[in-house]
């Protein structure tokens, strides 16, 4: 299931530097910024919503919002070419933007409780 998140050097040389993300691309990154508003929910009991903007070419942004505050704002590039070298580093990444947004709502309650 976690599979197709693991993009290992190989991999990512084979794929061409630029080129239009496919759907089910966009399909997984939007559930790997859901299930970090997710983990942030049970954190924190705010309860958090996603929000993505992408351009047909791969670039675009992914904000994660809990009441009027943004607790992730992501800038994303290259978006055919999403994944991790290994689900460490997918794990890695999700626990720190989790840690993030935690920090944000923990920083400015009044604004992510609104």
């Amino acid at each position: 299931m976690l599979a197709p998140y693991v993009i290992d050097k190989e991999a990512r040389k084979a794929m061409p530097i630029i080129g239009d993300p496919d759907p089910e691309v966009l399909w997984r990154l939007e559930l790997f910024y859901n299930a970090i508003g997710l983990a942030t929910e049970r954190a924190t009991g705010v309860m958090v919503s996603p929000m993505m903007k992408m351009s047909h070419e791969g670039f675009g942004r992914m904000i994660l919002t809990a009441g009027r505050l943004i607790v992730v704002n992501k800038q994303l590039r290259d978006v055919h070419r999403f994944g991790f070298p290994t689900l460490e580093k997918l794990a890695e990444e999700g626990e720190k933007q989790v840690k993030s947004a935690e920090e944000m709502i923990t920083r400015f309650p009044e604004v992510a409780r609104f």
